[in-house]
This record gives C-alpha cells, sequence and structure tokens, in this order.
C-alpha cells in the first residue's frame, strides 16, 4: 500500500489512525510535534500525510508551507477537531500551494470514515 505519517497531538486518536491504516496494509507512522515531522517528511518519505490543522508548537498552514517548498508530491488530508469552516480554508491553502489534497478529516471520525479515505487512495498512494 502506502506509507502514511500521522502529524496529531493527540496521541490517541494517533494511535487510533495508525491502528485502522495498518489494519489495512498502510506502513504507519505519528508524530505528535514539528520537529518529528519534518525528520519523518525526509527520512521516511511517507506517500500520505494526515496533517492536524490545529498543532501546539506550529500549526497545519505552517506545515502546508514547509511541504510546499520542499515540493513534497504525496497526498494530504487534512485533520481537525475545531472549526470546520478552518478546516476547509486550511483544505484550500493545501490546494493554493498545489498540494494533493486527498480529502478532510473531521475529529472525531468513525473507523469506518478513517477506512473509506484510506482505501480511496490505495490506487494512488
Amino acid at each position: 500500500m502506502g506509507r502514511l505519517l500521522i502529524v496529531e497531538d493527540e496521541e490517541a486518536f494517533a494511535r487510533f489512525v495508525s491502528t485502522v491504516a495498518t489494519g489495512i496494509g498502510y506502513a504507519a507512522r505519528a508524530v505528535t510535534h514539528s520537529r518529528d515531522f519534518e525528520f519523518q517528511l525526509s527520512e521516511w518519505k511517507p506517500t500520505v500525510l494526515f496533517l492536524d490543522v490545529f498543532m501546539p508548537d506550529r500549526d497545519g498552514l505552517e506545515l502546508l508551507g514547509l511541504l510546499q517548498r520542499q515540493s513534497y508530491e504525496g497526498q494530504v488530508v487534512m485533520m481537525s477537531g475545531a472549526d470546520s469552516l478552518y478546516l476547509h480554508m486550511a483544505a484550500a491553502s493545501a490546494k493554493v500551494r498545489g498540494l494533493r489534497l486527498a480529502g478532510v478529516l473531521v475529529k472525531p471520525s468513525r473507523k469506518q470514515d478513517v477506512e473509506e479515505l484510506l482505501r480511496g487512495l490505495v490506487g494512488s498512494a
């Protein structure tokens, strides 16, 4: 399948997504800090990113800029448990930056929703 990197400060939710992803054949890793994100991005080269919009040290919009500067070619899923308007603004920002936006995920999420999203990426991940 693909390599999924989950960038999420809520460890329980990151574990949940990771468990769902590995259950359908993805290799998955999760990071809770942006400094770890940069290392995993360059060293592990994920094919799919699940990116939380609100992170404590650097928010998802700032990380989208980093992805743009590094010409990231994988697929991006924006996530948030906060304001859905802000989530969709972040998703639009990903598109404007030329990134491959694969979807949005509102937290909390059901297992079925995460599986459907990931299975939809299988052909191109």
